[in-house]
């Protein structure tokens, strides 16, 4: 069978388009890999087919939430509701379908296991779904998955196997490159971001020039939900790469064997990743070529740490987290300088203060980002909220105390409180960010007199990545008079890098 390596050329056209001209030519071809168990390009082809086919007999239509984890699921599912010519809204743990409007969730049972929501008709993805040749994923990560609700037997809950292996022929249908393809939600925005097949085709051809004249065959460790991440993934496929793909709370040993194995030469990876490997002294097979980190918090000191123990330098970069991906990665050809990387190919940056006006070099301010592919935006920069400045040598520095992004996980922790909230023994809850090692950690300070009984709330009730990594027991959780938490205080009572912590109070 003929094999492309070029990147499908043009933006006029939707994601599944560009993927499908690409299955063409690269039928047999291994698109993904997933722990370890191989997808042709026929394959996710064939199974997004089915599903977009399945979907419409029912009368499945409008704006579809997909809250899944890392998984083969999660991409087709991607592409089969884009061929469909409808919306994905791309949901982080905790976040309601119903407040994007959304009657219809794709899920995995981990994704659901610690929210009720409402929906009319939810395609569930299973363990066993997921594990390698119908095995259960259980057997691969018992100390992780902790007990769940059996979502199966409720009504309106359907198995999306069922759907996907119909072996459908091909599905066709008009799809326009100004069609809505994802929907996301910011902090500082009340309407959901739209974000255009255009966008994501934009994105993906900034990356693959920055990624120019290397195989882009890579393992991906960092959470789907993340757009940096999606165009990674997204900038292989269209290329014709292979993607190894590890479930977001895959362990480091195991992550960096595939990785060996199937011969990547590229990873995007998280903290916890990177963490695990400084921390247990895990080999970095010789055929990766690149790491990277997009989008995460962290201290320069852990870039020195990692360096020293590996001899290997990350990769990392400012993200549009709820847009179109990565907008400054470091140049390949660098080592790490202190700074979140340069503009890509076709990006513009500028720092503002205030009233919209350009500021000094080295001056700090707005990080305000070049039009296009951001939001649909075409005639003005847009404001990230996010603030930073830019250095003599067009390296952009961030000021890391407007997010809270551990384990490539964008964090809301209104939702998360109020589950543990209702849980015995609690009597309030706050959870924070704060630095060690320099790397961001969970953590959940806690009115309690059952700390460990709080813990194992967690352990069988939240995904790994939503786990605290510490608890601290607390006598009061400070909050405004309104009856916010008050972070920024609670962290600095109770200890932590001060100067570095998570200060946002949601």
């Amino acid at each position: 069978m003929k094999t492309n390596t070029g990147m499908v050329s043009g933006m006029d056209q939707s994601l599944y388009d560009a993927f499908a001209k690409v299955s063409e030519d690269n039928q047999s071809k291994v698109a993904i890999y997933f722990l370890g168990k191989p997808l042709t390009y026929h394959d996710v082809r064939a199974m997004s087919d089915s599903l977009a086919h399945n979907l419409e007999e029912m009368g499945v239509s409008g704006r579809i939430a997909i809250m899944a984890g890392n998984s083969p699921q999660f991409v087709i599912s991607l592409l089969a509701i884009n061929s469909m010519g409808l919306e994905a809204a791309l949901l982080r743990p905790g976040e309601s379908p119903e407040a994007y409007d959304c009657q219809y969730v794709i899920a995995s049972d981990y994704m659901m296991n610690y929210q009720e929501f409402n929906f009319r008709d939810m395609f569930l993805i299973r363990d066993e779904d997921l594990a390698p040749y119908g095995t259960s994923l259980k057997y691969y990560f018992r100390e992780y998955l902790g007990e769940r609700r059996d979502l199966s037997s409720r009504p309106g809950v359907h198995k999306l196997s069922d759907l996907i292996f119909d072996r459908y022929g091909q599905y066709d249908r008009d799809r326009s490159p100004d069609d809505t393809f994802i929907v996301k939600k910011t902090r500082k925005m009340e309407s959901p971001v739209l974000i255009r097949n255009k966008d994501i085709m934009s994105a993906i051809a900034d990356l693959s020039a920055y990624l120019d004249g290397f195989r882009k065959n890579m393992l991906i460790s960092s959470s789907l939900y993340h757009m940096s991440t999606l165009q990674f993934l997204f900038t292989a496929l269209i290329n014709a790469g292979t993607v190894n793909l590890v479930p977001d709370y895959m362990d480091g040993q195991t992550s960096m064997k595939l990785a060996g194995r199937l011969e990547s030469n590229m990873v995007v990876g998280n903290s916890h990743l990177y963490r695990q490997i400084v921390e247990k002294k895990i080999g970095i097979p010789k055929t990766i070529r690149f790491l990277f980190m997009i989008g995460e918090d962290f201290a320069p000191e852990f870039m020195d740490r990692f360096r020293s123990a590996t001899g290997r330098t990350i990769k990392v970069g400012f993200d549009m987290t709820e847009s179109c991906g990565a907008v400054t990665i470091s140049p390949l050809d660098s080592e790490y300088d202190g700074s979140i990387g340069k503009p890509l190919p076709n990006v513009k940056i500028r720092i503002t203060d205030r009233s919209g006006k350009d500021v000094q070099p080295g001056e700090m301010g707005f990080i305000e980002v070049s039009p296009g592919r951001f939001m649909g935006a075409e005639s003005q920069y847009y404001n990230t909220g996010d603030l930073g400045y830019i250095d003599a040598g067009g390296g952009l520095h961030l000021e890391r105390t407007r997010r809270m992004i551990i384990n490539g996980s964008l964090i809301d922790p209104e939702p998360i409180e109020a589950a543990v909230n209702k849980a015995s023994g609690v009597n309030d809850i706050a959870i924070g960010m704060r630095y060690e090692g320099g790397l961001p950690v969970l953590v959940a300070y806690v009115v309690t007199e059952d700390v460990n009984g709080i813990k194992r709330f967690f352990e069988s009730r939240f995904p790994p990545y939503l786990r605290p990594q510490k608890y601290i027991a607390v006598k009061k959780i400070p909050r405004s008079p309104a009856g916010k938490i008050i972070r920024d205080q609670i962290i600095e009572i109770h200890g932590g890098d001060q100067q570095k912590a998570s200060a946002e109070a949601n």
